[in-house]
């Protein structure tokens, strides 16, 4: 049997990944996708954030079923944010020690709904190994120590001493290193310049020295973070990020006798979490929350939410949460947002169904499960209202998404996965939300958004025994593994 190695390349998109190739600037992604099945649209999940894809990749359910909504969010039973480390400053002001405990042991321990198993989980119980390196949502059978560096423990106060749960074969930069007889030669990788080893050259030193050690484990999850780094600043220098992504693939399949060897004995799949889009340079591109609600007591980064605040923004930088203290606060929010033409879509839940409405638009879409209405995926759907709110058609027989990909499925995730009078946002295109100490990437690339240009990744496949299943979603990949790997999913590990 093959072992698999999925590798997960952040923000790599499917045009920027085609020219890459035809620019004769990706020797290892050309020889993989030569040998592959390429799907340029596979659907991701939706935030398009990559806290809440890595836990939908890895349980293979969107966000109603696993609980993590987001990169950043707002429990409304217990009064706390979480943020998964996303901006300096928002970060400073909820306090490091609160948001690296968020990232290193909530997400997984806490936030991760027990009532999902990971693949990690799936694999072990049935006498596989697993393995992830580099991955934030991680969750399996074994307890990792976590090894602070000097200068991360002083910033945290000494206060993260808790273990982890991992797989068996588990790297998290420098911080949980995987159970091999050599470690991995020191480089600056690993150092507080380079992310204590969240960076690609990391992930793939560890990935070949795993290999080597003869610990190899039937599947291993590789995270690849640095093409979305760059993005973030320089999107016009697109093929040249994803060149250097090739780079460490490169050095990769440099690893084996031959790069044909590495086939022989891996099924290699390659997926992205998300696209990204461009966003203007102008002021005006940002979109201000604090101006669209200004007569609303807004809460502020690091303070506790007390009964007089009005509403809590958790700003995922292309979408937005806002969560309202009541029912009638939510609609004078939604009232007040709904009227600014850079906002694309504004979404809710009443009970059991959701509402969609247009910014600058009265347009208004209602949709729930269970109905008439059967899409490409086997689920189905009660609507009533525009749907040209969300460009669906239906051909007589099936429910189409165009401008935003599997867009039910998707927004149910996200609005029922969490409690409290929940908003989302979407920003139209070029623009991004902008709030309290929030980073902002005007001129540069940013996502989370529903549509299709933060929505659509590519996925290859070589190597397998089978066909990934059309139309392709980030969350089938589980079960695709799973299967390759000889093991039928049942319903209680899903």
């Amino acid at each position: 049997m093959k072992k698999v190695i999925l590798f997960l390349i952040d923000s790599m998109m499917p045009d920027v990944l085609e020219r890459c190739i035809t620019a004769k600037k990706a020797p290892g992604l050309q020889f993989l996708m030569e040998r592959s099945q390429y799907i340029p649209d596979c659907v991701t999940v939706f935030p398009t954030m990559t806290a809440s894809i890595d836990c939908s990749l890895i349980t293979g359910v969107y966000p109603d079923k696993h609980k993590v909504p987001g990169l950043v969010w707002y429990d409304t039973e217990v009064k706390q944010m979480f943020n998964y480390i996303n901006g300096t400053f928002p970060v400073q002001k909820m306090g490091i020690a609160h948001c690296a405990s968020n990232v290193l042991f909530d997400l997984n321990e806490r936030h991760l709904s027990k009532d999902v198993k990971t693949i990690h989980e799936v694999l072990e119980e049935n006498k596989l190994v697993s393995g992830s390196i580099n991955v934030i949502a991680h969750r399996g059978h074994k307890q990792h120590k976590v090894h602070m560096p000097p200068l991360l423990d002083a910033l945290t106060t000494f206060q993260l001493k808790e273990k982890v749960s991992g797989p068996t074969i588990m790297s998290l930069g420098t911080l949980v290193r995987p159970d091999i007889f050599r470690p991995v030669m020191w480089s600056i990788d690993q150092t507080a310049m380079r992310g204590y080893g969240i960076n690609d050259t990391y992930a793939i030193d560890v990935l070949i020295e795993v290999i080597r050690s003869g610990k190899q484990p039937h599947f291993t999850l590789v995270y690849l973070p640095e093409n979305d780094h760059k993005l973030h600043k320089s999107p016009q220098n697109a093929v040249q990020h994803l060149a250097n992504v090739d780079k460490e693939l490169v050095r990769f399949l440099d690893s084996f006798s031959s790069w044909e060897q590495m086939l022989e004995r891996n099924v290699c799949i390659l997926i992205s979490d998300h696209g990204q889009t461009l966003i203007g340079e102008g002021e005006d591109h940002n979109i201000s929350l604090n101006h669209l609600l200004s007569r609303f007591t807004i809460h502020s980064l690091g303070t506790e939410v007390t009964p007089d605040i009005d509403v809590v923004i958790c700003n995922n930088e292309r979408m937005t949460y806002l969560y309202a203290k009541d029912v009638g606060t939510r609609k004078e929010i939604v009232d007040a947002v709904v009227v600014d033409e850079r906002i694309d879509i504004v979404a809710w839940r009443e009970e059991d169904t959701v509402i969609v409405r247009c910014g600058g638009s009265d347009q208004t879409l209602r949709f729930w499960r269970n109905g008439a209405y059967p899409d490409a995926y086997g689920n189905s759907w009660g609507i009533e209202g525009d749907v040209s709110v969300l460009d669906v058609q239906f051909d007589g027989e099936l429910l189409m998404f165009d401008t935003y990909p599997d867009a039910f499925s998707r927004l149910y995730g996200a609005l029922f996965s969490q409690q409290g009078y929940v908003v989302a946002l979407t920003a139209a295109k070029g623009y991004e939300f902008l709030s309290e100490s929030a980073p902002t990437h005007l001129g540069g690339g940013s996502h989370g958004s529903l549509h299709k240009q933060d929505s659509l990744i590519p996925l290859l496949i070589a190597g397998a025994s089978q066909k990934f299943g059309l139309p392709a979603r980030l969350v089938d990949v589980k079960d695709f593994v799973l299967r390759e790997l000889g093991i039928t999913t049942a319903p209680g590990q899903r």
